[in-house]
């Protein structure tokens, strides 16, 4: 969802990139604290969807990308990045579990319009790209050949 955003926006691939390695970010956070615990998996299970999901941390590395103190490419690399990792927890914020509303707190948010990985999770990401790619114009997604 954050590249399609990312590229219509003229993202460059290095902002693109970084947009990919973001939307895994929070999974990938959590994964590598519970990698530490003798259980892994019942650690995993207990830090998924913690403080990595929730947007603030998120939408702070986005406005720090804005300001431009980082020169072109980094800021656009962070921006890229944080962007990716809202997307994430945005699409999180869909399932039944849904997203913490504090980084530490107990009380989440939730859409529960879906439960992670079920059809309904993948029809509403199939369907945030066909209206996407309907409203950018159908050929917004596909590269420009220049003959």
């Amino acid at each position: 969802m954050a590249l399609m955003g990312l590229y219509a926006l003229g993202a460059s691939l290095p902002a693109l990139c970084a947009g990919w390695a973001g939307s895994i970010a929070p999974d990938a956070l959590d994964r590598r604290l519970a990698g530490r615990a003798f259980f892994r998996q019942r650690a995993f299970n207990k830090l998924h969807r913690g403080a990595s999901h929730w947007p603030g941390w998120w939408l702070l590395g986005w406005a720090a990308s804005q300001a431009g103190l980082l020169g072109p490419l980094p800021d656009s690399m962070a921006g890229g990045f944080a962007l990716g990792a809202l997307s994430h927890t945005l699409l999180d914020l869909c399932t039944t579990r849904g997203i913490p509303l504090l980084p530490f707190g107990k009380k989440r948010a939730s859409l529960r319009i879906c439960a992670t990985g079920s059809f309904a999770e993948y029809a509403i990401l199939a369907m945030t790209i066909i209206v996407f790619w309907l409203a950018m114009g159908r050929n917004a997604l596909l590269p420009q050949l220049q003959v």
